[in-house]
């Protein structure tokens, strides 16, 4: 065992209080690194997200998980599974040093690395990212290149929202608005909080992709965040028409499985190696 291994143990035993070995850590062709909890194996994908472009800007961190006698779940149940053993703050850290671990070691140095935050953490915790902050110093990765998803209907309650924002914004983070568009979503809450970005749900390209009036309704909305120098993301995006319509509405960043799919850290990997070497 690498002295560097050994002390990346040290720092998460005493930080994060986990214990790899606990957690079989384990590197697979296929996955990745892969670890478990509570019967569960956790392991990452990750989405491309890009510029107008098509340049990668960087990366949502996606959690795949699964239990013998169920299957896959989808992240929601795995936290689920977690908030019921009254353990999703320990389960939260080992998925983000996970994501973390995989990303590190397979991408570039420059991506931004976009990870969720649970609803039931905004709560939970106080002091929100100084904890993570220290493994990410260990990676040489700054916070700024941590973008950290909250989705803005995630909680009713004004104040968690801002404290959690504010604790992450003061160490450094850069903040995403996530799934923005939903039923209870408020414009005037979002701008009070004027993230660096916003990711608009997928059904507002959907609707835009076939009626002028919701492409138009879209491209203002896109114009109002940019009035409040709030960038802005739309993902969902699954058609060239989709496509067409976000770029045509002034949307910054652009995400979806027309564009790029999830896939493991490993996948990617092998493809940025063959993309090298045709181009040398």
């Amino acid at each position: 065992m690498s002295r560097q291994y050994l002390y990346l143990k040290l720092l998460l035993r005493n930080n994060l209080l986990l214990d790899l070995d606990e957690y079989e850590l384990s590197d697979t062709v296929e996955l990745g690194l892969v670890c478990g909890f509570m019967g569960l194996t956790l392991s990452s994908a990750f989405q491309p997200v890009l510029r107008r472009d098509g340049k990668v800007v960087g990366r949502e961190a996606l959690l795949r998980s699964g239990l013998p006698a169920l299957g896959e779940l989808t992240a929601y149940g795995a936290f689920e599974e977690a908030v019921k053993e009254s353990r999703v703050v320990q389960f939260d850290r080992l998925v983000r040093i996970i994501h973390l671990m995989n990303h590190a070691r397979s991408f570039a140095e420059n991506e931004l690395l976009f990870l969720n935050v649970h609803p039931h953490l905004l709560g939970k915790v106080s002091d929100h990212g100084r904890t993570f902050e220290r493994i990410l110093h260990y990676y040489s990765v700054p916070t700024s290149h941590v973008v950290i998803e909250i989705r803005e209907t995630a909680t009713q309650e004004d104040e968690v929202l801002a404290i959690a924002v504010s604790n992450y914004r003061s160490l450094g983070y850069r903040i995403a608005v996530d799934d923005f568009g939903t039923a209870h979503s408020s414009l005037e809450r979002v701008l009070q909080l004027q993230p660096d970005f916003v990711k608009l749900n997928g059904a507002l390209i959907q609707a835009a992709e076939y009626s002028r009036s919701a492409s138009d309704s879209l491209t203002r909305l896109v114009g109002r965040f940019h009035q409040a120098g709030i960038e802005v993301a739309i993902k969902g995006i699954e058609t060239d028409r989709q496509l067409d319509v976000a770029r045509n509405s002034g949307a910054d960043l652009l995400q979806g499985f027309h564009l790029a799919r999830p896939e493991f850290a490993t996948a990617a990997r092998r493809v940025l190696c063959q993309n090298e070497r045709l181009a040398a």
